[in-house]
């Protein structure tokens, strides 16, 4: 009888080890670090569950994803950058630009020395970029003329020149007009749109004039 009730006893617990009934293993049965990454399905973990709010940053490959932009910059500059840890690197806001508004002169064709349309001063220790588009307009004396007119833009010491020839028609009072895009670049100063024109032959010569502003940027560097 002994030897009977050994034998049962071994056997129930050969079954209680192998044979684990459904819903029987709950938190409890666990010990704590039982459950290592091998023992993970792939895809077993979806993202409903876990828990909200607790990955942060120091579970996250930052290669890959970009941590929340943590910071600001001040008045007057702007977000240049933004690295893997959402620090920013802050530059100073849009350059400051200059300008002035259409102005008209008059550019006789019997001038020796260019005209100056218009001007305006750029504030010291600075590099500058300038724009200007000036309009030549020739009225018409009755008789077709060719005329050329020749812009300059300088700024600081730096000038770019480029010239227009303008055909007037044989009516009277009738007007033709050209523009002479320009840009230089150059240091602090003046910047200044300059120009002149001329008309070949003894007839009477028509009248000139040009109309032009500038607009300058202040740059970092023009080197």
């Amino acid at each position: 009888m002994s030897s009977v009730a050994l034998f049962m006893s071994l056997g129930g617990a050969g079954y209680a080890a192998t044979q684990i009934a459904n819903g029987s293993v709950g938190t409890a049965q666990l010990a704590n670090g039982a459950v290592t990454n091998s023992k993970l399905r792939n895809n077993a973990v979806s993202y409903n569950k876990i828990q909200l709010g607790t990955i942060g940053i120091r579970r996250i490959n930052t290669d890959q994803v970009q941590v929340r932009v943590g910071a600001t910059c001040q008045a007057g500059t702007a977000i240049g950058a933004v690295d893997s840890l959402g620090k920013v690197t802050c530059n100073a806001a849009l350059p400051p630009e200059f300008g002035t508004t259409n102005n008209t002169a008059s550019v006789p064709t019997t001038a020796t020395s260019p005209t100056t349309v218009t001007s305006i001063p750029l504030p010291s220790s600075s590099s500058y970029l300038a724009l200007a588009n000036p309009t030549a307009t020739v009225t018409s004396t009755g008789i077709v003329r060719h005329v050329s007119v020749s812009c300059s833009l300088t700024v600081g010491s730096n000038t770019e020149t480029r010239g227009v020839t303008i055909d007037t028609t044989a009516t009277s009072g009738d007007t033709s007009t050209g523009s002479i895009p320009l840009q230089a670049a150059g240091s602090s100063g003046t910047a200044a749109v300059s120009c002149q024109s001329s008309v070949a032959g003894s007839a009477t010569a028509p009248t000139v004039s040009v109309t032009s502003a500038i607009n300058a940027i202040r740059t970092a560097s023009n080197s």
